[in-house]
């Protein structure tokens, strides 16, 4: 078990929501595959454990659906307004202001390749409650047409610690002495703008079963289940087209 009781180190992805049509059609597709469970109305706690790890919100009264769901990931951080002064001074910009949510404060931003992610500052909710274990999240990265300028843009705003991988397209981002997210350099094979250039991971204990469950309740696979250093994994998209990897971890 992976419980999270205390605050997210600067620039960890802590949290993970999305807006979709239906939430009935969210909840069908996202229990089977990750085994969640769920509670509320509106904006819909996904539970591992009776424990939120994400959410699901149906758009407000009035409100168009939107075009293309997809998940937004949220980068932990101790002061959001000087987080946001951060990211307009590395170059990148502001798309949502810093707002109350009630349970903490977040903003939305755009890095310099396009790159849309949230800030979450939180107060009661600190962000996912379960990490690292089947159904929670585990890994998060972000697509990138220029490697260096995304990898810098993220240093200046986090102050991560980077660390490339050898042989591969790919800078890990360290914070806390650890690290916490990823950069990829494969522009061609996947989105790298807007909110899909964010990729979340969620830890499963069968990659090809997930990859069963996703088409049999109406998304589909968009890469095939492969294997990895790290463990095997596999592209899914809900029925809404929001991309995410299940991965059956190694070790």
């Amino acid at each position: 078990m992976s419980d999270v009781d205390g605050a997210y180190a600067s620039g960890t992805p802590c949290w993970f929501d999305m807006t979709v049509p239906s939430r009935d059609t969210a909840m069908d597709f996202y229990g089977p595959v990750l085994g969640w469970t769920f509670k509320g109305d509106f904006y819909t706690m996904c539970e591992v454990r009776g424990k939120p790890v994400a959410a699901i919100a149906e758009p407000h009264p009035g409100e168009p659906a939107p075009v293309q769901s997809n998940w937004t990931i949220y980068l932990a951080t101790a002061d959001c307004a000087a987080a946001l002064r951060r990211v307009t001074d590395a170059g990148g910009k502001v798309v949502k202001p810093r707002q109350d949510a009630m349970v903490g404060w977040l903003a939305i931003a755009q890095d310099t390749t396009g790159g849309v992610f949230a800030l979450w500052q939180g107060r009661e909710l600190s962000g996912s409650q379960v990490v690292d274990e089947d159904g929670a999240p585990c890994w998060s990265e972000v697509t990138s047409a220029d490697l260096p300028a995304t990898v810098e843009f993220y240093r200046r705003v986090f102050g991560y610690d980077t660390e490339p991988i050898e042989d591969v397209p790919y800078v890990t981002l360290n914070s806390g002495g650890r690290p916490v997210a990823g950069v990829f350099a494969g522009a061609e094979q996947r989105p790298h703008e807007g909110h899909a250039a964010w990729l979340a991971y969620f830890q499963v204990p069968d990659a090809e079963r997930a990859a069963e469950q996703a088409v049999s309740h109406g998304g589909r696979v968009v890469t095939a289940p492969q294997d990895s250093p790290y463990g095997r994994n596999v592209v899914l998209a809900d029925p809404f087209g929001a991309t995410f990897v299940a991965i059956e971890r190694r070790g």
